[in-house]
């Protein structure tokens, strides 16, 4: 019985022995335990040596002397995340698979956003990182755009030229209403007129009168629901469009807008049915393919959202920038990096003056094709357009940690956090304390 118990014992030191030096293999770090050096800047020169020597041989190919770069970044602090992500990559490529994800087990125990930011196995994956929020970008056409269909169904010789001369347009439907005050038809022009210049209190009453005369006129109810909606009062504008619908159920225009309220209420499997139905009754009402494919991108159906952006784009490439704009955003989630960038330019050139969003955009693309200074260089634009974007802020950020130039890049995530962004405050966390 004694020598058993002595066995056990000289077994159980053993197998001690053997465990702390596996567990030492790594540093240990509780479960919301992190390191942080007092001095990072300092601290982090040495490692940023190490980790641009890396960088610089994985560009060669020449991953087994990466991994030795990164390894000297780790061994001067082995907390700092980014050493464990980038020799995770390189162990990635050269499949080595179980060791890899090793390191991104730790390096995201570290810093939960470090996979993402360095693209681990997916370049997208920056995407989640980066400030971009697809499905909130150019959401809708402009009203504008919505009432040239109106204004080619009831003037079709003046479609289009409202906007331009709208008071006088006014004025000279003011003058046939009194001289007819009972024909529903001047009334229903001067409501799209007014809807026009942004007067859709206007537009209500002159629609009113037209149900007064006309309960049953379903194009009155259509428009109605426009200028409810306006005036934000969506709630009577489903409902106009709804009663549309119910007395001319052929009216492509009251489907179409019920689809768009529908699209709102994030009910796409309704909305995309109420799309297909407006373009079944009219193939050319083009703002449903717009709104269609906006739906399409929302449920993660990439391919059919181009299919109608490039119908709208048609043969000759012509079309406004909110379409160049979608069809990019579109391109560059399906991971069409190069032709995301093409769109996104031409929207740029087809805009009458800079637009902060689009550079925000463009920068965004510049990050993923790993451009980093002409990534900040789009973002500084964007800023200098609208110095309260704190998203743009943020970005910024990111491209210059990418770019190794860690103490602007905090400053850049603490102005973002002061500006509101809370996500500048979780970088400030992790990335700005090592």
């Amino acid at each position: 019985m004694y020598n058993r118990q002595i066995k056990q014992i000289i077994i159980l030191i053993c197998f001690s022995f053997e465990a702390a030096g596996l567990f030492a293999q790594q540093p240990q770090l509780g479960m919301f335990q992190s390191r942080i050096s007092d001095n990072p800047i300092i601290a982090g020169e040495g490692i940023t040596r190490h980790l641009i020597m890396g960088d610089n041989l994985m560009a060669q190919g020449k991953f087994e002397n990466a991994i030795l770069s990164y390894d000297n970044a780790i061994a001067q602090n082995p907390y700092f995340a980014e050493g464990y992500i980038k020799r995770g990559i390189a162990k990635y490529r050269l499949g080595r698979l179980s060791e890899a994800q090793q390191d991104y087990a730790f390096a995201t125990r570290i810093n939960p956003y470090v996979g993402d930011l360095y693209g681990y196995g997916n370049n997208l994956r920056k995407l989640r990182v980066l400030a971009f929020e697809p499905y909130l970008l150019a959401g809708r056409l402009s009203l504008e755009r919505r009432l040239d269909y109106y204004q080619r169904l009831l003037e079709p010789e003046l479609a289009g030229g409202v906007g331009g001369d709208a008071s006088s347009r006014l004025g000279a439907l003011s003058v046939l209403i009194e001289q007819f005050p009972a024909a529903p038809a001047y009334y229903l022009k001067r409501a799209v007129a007014y809807l026009h210049i942004q007067e859709p209190e206007r537009a209500a009453d002159d629609l009113n009168r037209v149900r007064a005369m006309e309960p049953d006129n379903a194009l009155a109810y259509d428009l109605l629901g426009l200028a409810y909606g306006e005036m934000e009062s969506f709630e009577l504008a489903e409902k106009a469009f709804e009663h549309a619908i119910e007395l001319d159920p052929t009216l492509a225009t009251a489907i179409y807008n019920l689809g768009i309220t529908r699209q709102q209420q994030l009910r796409y499997q309704e909305a995309l049915a109420l799309f297909d139905r407006a373009i079944g009754m009219d193939a050319g009402l083009e703002i449903a393919y717009f709104n269609r494919a906006l739906v399409h991108k929302a449920m993660g159906n990439v391919d059919a959202a181009i299919e109608d952006y490039d119908h709208l784009l048609g043969a000759s490439g012509e079309g406004e920038v909110q379409i160049w704009l979608n069809r990019g955003i579109t391109r560059k989630m399906s991971g069409d990096i190069m032709g995301a960038l093409a769109d996104i330019e031409q929207a740029m050139r087809l805009a009458h003056e800079d637009n902060a969003v689009l550079y925000k955009l463009r920068g965004n693309i510049f990050l993923l094709l790993g451009n980093y200074l002409a990534a900040e260089q789009d973002y500084t634009r964007a800023i200098e357009l609208a110095p309260g974007f704190a998203e743009v802020f943020y970005n910024r950020g990111v491209a210059r940690i990418l770019a190794y130039n860690r103490p602007d890049a905090c400053l850049d995530f603490q102005e973002s956090a002061d500006l509101g962004y809370n996500r500048g405050a979780e970088q400030l966390r992790y990335l700005c304390s090592y």
